[in-house]
């Protein structure tokens, strides 16, 4: 089995659950606990509120690089990160590293793929959605997307940013479930949940599929660590 390579801790708790599901996974599937690395990104809770809501992102790039190098030198594979925002700088991390960098965009969208949604309601915070972070791989797929209003979307970044910084509201899995039932009218297939913290707060909906980008990268990283051909650089993601 291959090793893999985690860029944790955005947020902590979010990372330590994706762990425990692909070590779990892949003791399931071959009945060996899979060789793991993690290197948790050392970010203030300030710096990482700034960068879910869009300002001073370049801050974490020089983080994210270095803790890339670091799971290369100690004997990485491949490396994953289960946060979908700093995906921004998905190409940056790559060119910094001699091994494979999975995608948690890329998957989801083989994923949403593989289950014919022509039309996705998309979760994530102010970064993922300004920087248009799913668009250009969704659209080349045929998929429409849906995203909150700008009241929803300001709604759905503070709730993230309580889950960052682990002071959730009582009434937070309710405006969650609220601006999902606002997707339910606009007749979307499924909703992407493309904030792996959000995870945290619903797993499902009794109007509409929910699918979770950090169950994606989970199942995408016990299919790597068990394959034993070589992981591509862009393992997963195919282009219709």
């Amino acid at each position: 089995m291959k090793k893999a390579g985690i860029i944790g801790g955005l947020g902590p708790e979010t990372s330590a659950k994706f762990c425990l599901e692909v070590g779990f996974a892949c003791s399931k599937k071959t009945g060996i606990r899979p060789n793991i690395l993690v290197s948790n990104v050392a970010i203030p809770l300030r710096t990482e509120s700034e960068i879910i809501n869009g300002r001073n992102k370049g801050k974490i790039l020089p983080l994210l690089i270095d803790s890339a190098k670091q799971l290369e030198k100690a004997g990485a594979d491949f490396i994953v990160i289960p946060c979908n925002t700093v995906h921004v700088f998905i190409e940056e991390i790559r060119k910094s590293v001699k091994i494979p960098v999975l995608s948690i965009v890329e998957e989801a969208v083989t994923f949403l793929n593989s289950k014919g949604v022509k039309k996705v309601g998309l979760l994530g915070t102010n970064t993922t959605i300004k920087e248009k972070l799913f668009d250009r791989q969704l659209k080349q797929n045929g998929i429409k997307i849906v995203i909150p209003d700008n009241s929803n979307q300001t709604k759905l970044s503070l709730l993230i940013d309580r889950l960052v910084k682990k002071l959730p509201n009582k009434r937070d899995k309710q405006k969650l479930l609220e601006i999902i039932d606002r997707f339910t009218a606009k007749n979307v297939d499924c909703v992407l949940l493309a904030c792996t913290d959000l995870q945290l707060l619903i797993k499902n909906h009794n109007k509409v599929r929910i699918f979770d980008t950090l169950d994606i990268l989970a199942k995408a990283t016990v299919r790597e660590i068990i394959n034993t051909t070589p992981v591509s650089r862009k393992a997963g993601f195919e282009l219709k």
